[in-house]
């Protein structure tokens, strides 16, 4: 029907609408699992092994004993911190191997440090650390002595054995800076080869040499070198052997083998950091990498770097390691080309080993070393990074046993985050445990071997197998290319008698095995025949299956080239767009540059304004300055003009105030005197012809002043009242005694009576601006006839009849009604 048609669409056109490349599905990424150590997986454990040093002297108590090849017993003495607890006892630990005291270092060597040389040699990667108390033999294990060496010495002969016939030309490899190596070809080399046979102490990145110290070079004259070798390694391949020598010293990583300056001042080691190369694999950053040739060589870069380790004296030790030591050998090894002549450089052909020897510091209490100052700050690191150790093999273990996924911390100690490749699964380990016998060491031996024995409990899983780049080389080029060269070699030199040349024909390619050797009798001809078709057959067989994979690798090949012309095809297009885009970006670029000029033009104007700006900015803070000092000057000046006319001010109210005082008293002594005459002339003449004018108050000032009470609002009603309210008023404003008879009057149109009493006074300033009202003394007025005519005649202005002073007590008990008490020009103040 119609309805199901667009449902064949699809089906129909979908050869033909197809887009030529599927569009990619972009996935979340997924969330990234912990490193967990699968059960289905093959495993290796951590090889632990046991030696025990030699007692210092044959009547020691010792603590450890030997009871089997597999096991040690721990037997605590008397003076231990358990027996003391009370909870000492016997224990047993188990190990891959014990090695007694008698054991020779070439024992050691073999069982310890050989199967890692040949994991090494074949492209794999190991570790190798000696772990135990201090003064237990750590360091004479890894190093030995020149008579009889330890691993690292052992190990760098067998390498250099092993590999001698098949290493190359120096400066072939040389380090990338980023944990790895780079390939060059031999002009290049040869150049660096003469660039630094030239000048020694050429220094380069990653030198290939080391600057030869002045303190010498170790003997090595004593020396006895180890003869065995590792069989069967890739003799196609070629080998050459790089070193690098670090320490870690209170938690910081130094260089051994630094290049420090031959002249001037020189700042010591510098540390390094670790960082992560594409691989994932930890490695020290800058860290020097010396191409060594020989074990003499890579001996003396040994011995140059031990000279710059951390060693000190404690009361355990006399030479104490006070940090790890680690000595790395890494083996890179590359394949011949086809002719078995060069070496193929290519990245990609490339593979890089390493094996790590360290040494570790001895873990110590210092209730034993007694040690003071900076020995006890290494103790404490070397502790903190041995315990960091342990807690990362916990760590493992846990998560192996329970399949947990607890976080391993590497990242706590630079030692464990260095070779946290190796507990990842990127090599093998071995660890070798050196026990002090002595019965004082117990305490220190107890957990060293609950450590091996929780080492020996983690399982790691197996590294990959190498996978070497197949790059279509056959077996054997080697040898092939020395057969040719030994060939013509023989040719050269014997000439044209080369009947008589013998010539090593062993098949290098073989199609099948040799001819049978049979002799020809009549009697064995069924048997000869038998052995000649057993074997056609067999090379028929062989001819069937090189034919067959004939077949597949032409077919693979046809592959490869199909692939390779449609890679090719979509390179051209690729190249094609490229160039079109290369051309739009160089006209953008043309456009963008024209842009950049402009506005470089107009930067350098604006640059221009802005440094006017910045001169006007200058400018105009100069005259501010100057202006605010200016300012300041005025202001200051201002201020002593001010206080300047404040004195004067003071001086000029000082003058006044004296002045006035001196007027205030002069006046004061002028009425006083008047008052004198007036009372003189009152008492000789009796009836006073005239007044004399004083200054006076009259009544009604006094009634203002005289303050109003309710007795005097009710005086007009009570006559009694009024005349007591009138003497008491009276005895308030004068002491004297009066008649009242002539002091009071009624006013007009007034119902009040009116109290005529002046009272003399000053008006004097206060301190506070205002004034003071100061009572003096009271007028007594008097009626008389004008026209009357006195009846004795005024005395005349001469020489008064009586004395002042008698004139004076008169006026006083007359007017005050007592005799005066004060001196002369004093009067009693009033109480009001």
């Amino acid at each position: 029907s119609f309805s199901k048609t667009p449902l064949l669409l699809p089906s129909l056109f979908s050869p033909i609408m197809k887009p030529d490349r599927t569009p990619q599905v972009r996935k979340p990424r997924p969330t990234p699992k912990p490193k967990t150590v699968e059960r289905n997986v093959e495993q290796d454990p951590v090889e632990v092994y046991c030696r025990i040093r030699p007692s210092d002297s044959p009547d020691q108590e010792d603590c450890v004993t030997v009871v089997d090849p597999c096991t040690v017993k721990l037997t605590p003495p008397v003076n231990c911190f358990a027996f003391r607890n009370g909870s000492a006892k016997e224990q047993h630990y188990k190990f891959r191997r014990v090695f007694g005291p008698d054991t020779s270092q070439k024992e050691l060597f073999d069982c310890v440090a050989k199967p890692l040389i040949a994991d090494v040699l074949r492209g794999k990667n190991g570790l190798l650390f000696a772990y135990g108390v201090t003064g237990s033999g750590k360091t004479y294990t890894m190093q030995g002595a020149p008579q009889d060496g330890g691993i690292v010495r052992r190990t760098l002969d067998v390498i250099f054995n092993s590999i001698h016939d098949y290493q190359t030309k120096r400066c072939i490899f040389k380090p990338d800076r980023m944990n790895g190596f780079d390939g060059q070809c031999e002009s290049d080399a040869f150049s660096d080869r003469r660039r630094l046979d030239a000048n020694p102490t050429t220094r380069m990145t990653r030198s290939y040499k080391l600057r030869r110290d002045t303190g010498g070079s170790q003997d090595t004259s004593q020396r006895i070198p180890d003869t065995s070798r590792i069989e069967n390694i890739d003799d196609d391949n070629v080998f050459s052997i790089f070193v690098a020598y670090i320490e870690i010293y209170n938690n910081y990583i130094y260089d051994l083998l630094e290049e420090l300056p031959e002249t001037g001042p020189s700042r010591g080691l510098q540390t390094k950091i670790l960082r992560e190369d594409s691989q994932h694999n930890m490695y020290v950053h800058a860290c020097t990498e010396v191409e060594v040739k020989s074990p003499e060589d890579a001996l003396e870069v040994l011995y140059k770097g031990d000279k710059r380790r951390k060693i000190a004296y404690t009361r355990l030790n006399c030479e104490s390691s006070r940090s790890h030591s680690i000595f790395t050998i890494r083996v890179v090894q590359a394949p011949l080309d086809a002719q078995g002549e060069d070496v193929v450089t290519a990245k990609n052909a490339i593979t890089v080993s390493q094996l790590s020897l360290v040494d570790l510091a001895g873990s110590e209490r210092n209730t034993r070393t007694k040690a003071v100052g900076d020995r006890i700050k290494e103790a404490g690191n070397i502790n903190n990074s041995l315990m960091n150790l342990r807690a990362c093999i916990e760590a493992l273990r846990e998560n192996q046993m329970t399949g947990g996924v607890r976080k391993v911390p590497y990242r706590d100690s630079k030692l464990t985050h260095y070779f946290k490749n190796y507990f990842e699964g990127e090599g093998k380990v071995n660890m070798v445990v050196c026990v002090n016998p002595k019965a004082d060491d117990y305490d220190e031996t107890l957990p060293v071997m609950k450590f091996a024995e929780l080492a020996s409990e983690v399982n790691i899983q197996r590294g990959p197998q190498t996978v070497k780049q197949d790059l279509g080389l056959l077996p054997g080029r080697r040898r092939a290319n020395q057969l040719f060269k030994d060939v013509r070699r023989r040719l050269e030199t014997e000439g044209e008698n080369v009947k008589n040349l013998e010539v090593d024909l062993t098949p290098i390619y073989t199609l099948a095995p040799e001819w049978p050797s049979v002799v020809y009798t009549p009697e064995i001809m069924d048997d000869v025949v038998a052995k000649l078709k057993a074997y056609l057959l067999k090379r028929i067989n062989s001819r069937e299956k090189l034919k067959s994979d004939l077949q597949d690798k032409i077919f693979v090949v046809r592959s490869s080239v199909m692939e390779m012309e449609k890679e090719n095809i979509l390179m051209k297009k690729e190249i094609s767009d490229l160039r079109s885009q290369y051309s739009d970006a160089m006209a953008k670029v043309r456009s963008m540059e024209s842009m950049l000029l402009n506005a470089e033009s107009v930067n350098e104007s604006l640059q221009r304004k802005f440094n006017d700006y910045n001169y006007l900015v200058d400018e105009c803070n100069a005259v501010r300055e100057e202006l605010d000092m200016a300012k300041a000057q005025g202001q200051i000046e201002k201020q002593r003009m001010k206080a300047r006319l404040k004195t004067k001010l003071e001086q000029e109210r000082e003058k006044l105030k004296t002045g006035m005082i001196a007027k205030l008293s002069q006046q004061k002594s002028r009425i006083y005197q008047t008052q004198v005459r007036a009372l003189q002339e009152i008492l000789l003449d009796g009836n006073p012809s005239t007044q004399v004018s004083c200054p006076s108050v009259s009544d009604s000032d006094i009634s203002q002043i005289r303050p109003t009470t309710r007795s005097q609002n009710k005086s007009n009603s009570d006559p009694k009242l009024e005349a007591s309210n009138a003497i008491h008023t009276s005895d308030i404003f004068s002491s004297g005694v009066v008649n009242l008879r002539h002091r009071r009057s009624r006013s007009q149109g007034a119902e009040k009576w009116l109290d005529h009493r002046p009272v003399q006074g000053d008006v004097l300033p206060t301190v506070g601006g205002g004034s003071q009202v100061v009572f003096q003394d009271v007028e007594i007025l008097r009626q008389c006839d004008p026209l009357a005519v006195p009846s004795r005649k005024r005395s005349s202005g001469g020489t008064p009849k009586v004395d002042v002073s008698t004139i004076q007590d008169r006026c006083a008990v007359g007017i005050q009604g007592h005799a005066a008490s004060r001196q002369f020009g004093l009067n009693k103040r009033s109480r009001f």
